[in-house]
């Protein structure tokens, strides 16, 4: 009885949900955790709120799942490798943001969306700059196309099946079989693009970085208003963006055969 003595079950039960969120990277509704958690709901609903609250678990309301955000995620980011992600993007993060003025952004994939960890805000005097953490939607910008295109076609096609291709405007591909012809363009050219596809006015240029087994681990794109960061310059800022994902990709092992590609 001894070791029970401190037993706070509230804390054990929040632990435990942490432990299950993290174990379902595509998150969960509260169904889900008390199902599986056995525990009241008035107690998860409890837990979640105050989690919530405090910035380490969030709720997506059109599918009412929630998910670790990047806060508490950075508590374990030695471990996940994030904080080593950051580590070895950040410096060509910069040199990339001066060689193309616009701002470069970081993310990985979590669930159905990408989440961003790091950014390096450039370009005109009107610069992006989000919130780290963020979520974006994959099918409507260059740094999800990027994944799905460089993604082993099988999970490409699985995380494909799942997205919800909702339309910004027209120019937002929203069926699968015209992102399978835009996946096609983005593996020969080595980079992604996005034409205003979710925000007007802001373009996109992206590509993916690797690891030592050739597998997409991250995003890494260039974003700028539209009248700066051009369609005209995205072959030559795609270039920019592929080379510095190439470089990145060759800190983790990524032979240079591999990363050209």
């Amino acid at each position: 009885m001894a070791e029970n003595k401190y037993h706070v079950p509230n804390l054990e039960r929040a632990l435990n949900i942490f432990q299950l969120l993290a174990d379902k990277p595509q998150g969960m509704t509260q169904k889900e955790m008390i199902d599986t958690l056995e525990i009241s709901k008035n107690s998860v609903y409890r837990i979640t709120e105050t989690l919530i609250d405090h910035g380490y678990i969030a709720r997506d309301e059109p599918t009412r799942r929630y998910f670790l955000t990047r806060k508490m995620m950075s508590l374990g980011a030695t471990a996940m490798g994030d904080r080593k992600l950051v580590e070895y993007s950040f410096n060509e993060m910069l040199k990339l943001r001066d060689k193309v003025n616009a701002s470069v952004y970081l993310a990985v994939l979590e669930g159905t969306q990408g989440v961003i960890l790091e950014q390096a805000t450039g370009g005109t005097p009107f610069k992006f700059s989000v919130d780290l953490g963020s979520r974006f939607n994959l099918h409507s910008g260059a740094p999800g196309k990027a994944l799905l295109a460089f993604l082993p076609e099988k999970e490409s096609d699985a995380l494909l099946s799942k997205l919800n291709m909702v339309k910004f405007n027209e120019r937002t591909i929203t069926t699968k079989k015209a992102m399978k012809a835009e996946i096609k363009t983005i593996r020969k050219q080595g980079y992604a693009t996005d034409l205003a596809e979710e925000f007007d006015g802001c373009n996109c240029v992206g590509s993916v970085i690797r690891d030592h087994a050739d597998y997409p681990i991250a995003m890494l794109w260039a974003t700028g208003i539209s009248f700066n960061l051009t369609e005209e310059k995205f072959p030559t800022i795609g270039k920019l963006v592929k080379e510095t994902a190439a470089t990145i990709s060759q800190k983790f092992g990524c032979q240079p055969e591999s990363v050209k590609k």
